[in-house]
């Protein structure tokens, strides 16, 4: 690949994860302050980190990298959280991809890493002074949100693009791990979380003027990209039909078109 190939090809790690309330830190605050009846965002702990490359080049061709994920299920939160940003900075070439993060996500993972006296990866790491050219981390939501009052969950805007509601029916109530003890699952639904996100970030470049980007056969991309490296996710199958549905629309589109 040469060097103007290079530059024009735009690399993001897509960010999730999922954490759960402390016992002993919801109880702390709620000492301090009884009179709060929302349960502070600070009595939330990490217990699952994924993490999914991609890269869109000028002629909105997808790659999809790696996938990986962390747990707490024989770890504590801190050697989490240090594989993870080890990680991260390994790859600080790449802009990292949140959907909310920058309201919950990176909030959480600021707070742990405070708590465990880690130094936060260069994604996340808050730039004083000078604005950069190009900024770390990229929160759809937030992008999308603009100046405006309107915040969108993700469900809504998967379904709005048309996904099918079976991939994202479970997103508001994952079986996690501290309920059922059934780590594989959740670890799959954050994964799963971070492929969603993928779909959102090349929907809005789209329609931000990307030229050669369509989003039909860029979500083929990352669906097959998903697939490749998880052929035995529990929503594979799923996942196997919306490509076929993906294909199927496009070929009538072109032969609408002709």
């Amino acid at each position: 690949m040469s060097a103007g190939e290079r530059k024009a090809m735009q690399k993001y790690t897509i960010l999730d994860t999922e954490m759960v309330f402390d016992r002993y830190l919801t109880e702390a605050y709620k000492f301090i302050n009884p009179k709060c009846e929302k349960t502070r965002i600070a009595a939330r702990k990490l217990n699952m980190i994924a993490l999914l490359d991609i890269s869109i080049d000028d002629l909105g061709r997808i790659s999809v990298g790696r996938l990986r994920s962390w747990t707490t299920e024989n770890q504590d939160e801190r050697a989490m959280l240090t594989a993870a940003f080890d990680d991260l900075r390994a790859c600080a070439d790449r802009m990292l991809v949140t959907y909310g993060g920058s309201a919950m996500d990176a909030k959480v993972i600021e707070l742990a890493a405070m708590s465990h006296d880690l130094a936060l990866p260069p994604q996340l790491v808050q730039a004083f002074g000078p604005r950069k050219l190009r900024p770390a981390h990229l929160d759809i939501n937030a992008a999308m949100k603009g100046f405006g009052k309107t915040w969108h969950h993700l469900s809504e805007v998967l379904v709005r693009i048309g996904i099918p509601v079976a991939l994202i029916r479970d997103k508001a109530n994952p079986d996690l791990p501290f309920e059922t003890g059934n780590w594989d699952l959740a670890r799959q639904h954050c994964e799963l979380d971070t492929l969603l996100t993928a779909i959102a970030l090349v929907a809005w470049r789209r329609i931000q003027g990307d030229p050669c980007l369509r989003i039909p056969e860029a979500t083929f991309a990352l669906i097959e990209g998903y697939l490749r490296q998880r052929p035995e996710a529990i929503a594979a199958s799923i996942l196997k039909r919306e490509k076929d549905a993906i294909i199927a629309g496009v070929i009538q589109s072109q032969r609408l078109a002709a």
